[in-house]
């Protein structure tokens, strides 16, 4: 049975089954023709998803925010789920798993929105899909056999990644026993959990909405201030990493206004997790997850009491979520029946 994981995110969507994997930006848009959409040279082709679904064709991902007149980018869980998951996790899932073929899923959400969403969303994914693959100019047709599906709370995502190896086994027990909290900051939520044991604290566990996108937006209100352009925010990744952006050929230093509101994001953090941890004085251990946990983690550093260590299992720490699924998926599903039923 093939095992894939997918991470849909409010900034990027990533799948991976283990020998391949993908990511690209959550953005979904109506398809376009493209009458010179040959690639004259090598590797100049956009990146991004081409998919027929249910005789709707769309763009997906950087082809969707370079090409489509209509795009959906959202920062709400109720729209993501109702409008944009199902074709994210498909896009994602025809460049990994192989068509015909049947394959266990293992997808999460937010901590604050999974008992809410999680059956919502196995069932999006659950059972048979065609659809046709559009790329190289070819359009080939994949019938996607989903089997089952496990949600799972996002931040243990990376957590499975640190602690357990590929074939699903635990790897660091000491490490394991002790009282840890995880702080995954992702594109529009931070989400704060505790565990003892692997026991999952309901307590300490919390979703706010104090993502990298309020950070992306202070960003972009100073450029429309500098430039008189409203630049999206999900067009502000590569910027922000560089610390400047061009815009009709002047280039504009961000710099500055980076490190300020990464520090203040950073502050507010650190407020949240001391305000939902006040009772959970006794971690041994707070691990930073996600993308945006290594964006922070020199700003959260000197203002967090207790050891901090960034989760660096992967060089690109979007990744850490979509692999530790893949793993929990090894866990879970290779696991005996009483243990893997769901």
């Amino acid at each position: 049975m093939l095992m894939a994981g997918v991470d849909v995110g409010f900034g990027f969507t990533k799948a991976s089954s283990g020998e391949t994997s993908v990511l690209f930006k959550s953005i979904v848009g109506e398809a376009q023709p493209r009458n010179l959409g040959d690639r004259f040279f090598d590797g100049m082709g956009l990146e991004g998803v081409h998919i027929t679904l249910n005789d709707r064709s769309y763009f997906v991902g950087e082809l969707a925010e370079s090409e489509s007149r209509v795009r959906q980018f959202t920062l709400d869980q109720a729209q993501m789920v109702a409008h944009q998951f199902k074709v994210l996790s498909l896009a994602a899932l025809s460049r990994v798993a192989a068509s015909r073929v049947p394959v266990n899923v293992v997808t999460g959400l937010p901590v604050g929105y999974y008992v809410e969403f999680k059956d919502r969303l196995a069932e999006s994914l659950k059972g048979e899909h065609s659809l046709v693959l559009h790329e190289d100019g070819q359009a080939n047709e994949v019938a996607l056999s989903v089997n089952r599906v496990k949600v799972i709370p996002q931040p243990y995502g990376s957590l499975v990644d640190h602690l357990f190896r590929d074939d699903g086994t635990l790897m660091r027990q000491d490490v394991a026993r002790q009282k840890i909290g995880i702080v995954d900051i992702g594109f529009k939520t931070t989400d704060f959990t505790v565990c003892r044991g692997l026991q999952h604290s309901e307590r300490g566990s919390r979703t706010t909405d104090t993502g990298m996108a309020k950070a992306f937006q202070f960003i972009a209100e100073a450029l429309h201030e500098m430039s008189g352009i409203n630049v999206e925010i999900y067009r502000l990744f590569g910027a922000v990493q560089q610390g400047s952006i061009k815009i009709r050929g002047a280039e504009y230093d961000i710099s500055k206004v980076k490190d300020e509101v990464f520090s203040r994001l950073a502050a507010a953090v650190v407020n949240e997790m001391e305000r939902v941890w006040v009772d959970d004085w006794d971690l041994d251990l707070v691990l930073l997850a996600g993308g945006g946990g290594e964006a922070l983690y020199e700003y959260l550093k000197p203002m967090v009491r207790g050891q901090l260590d960034l989760l660096q299992t992967r060089e690109d720490p979007r990744m850490a979520n979509v692999y530790g699924y893949l793993k929990y998926g090894k866990y879970y599903y290779d696991a005996p029946p009483e243990k893997g039923a769901g």
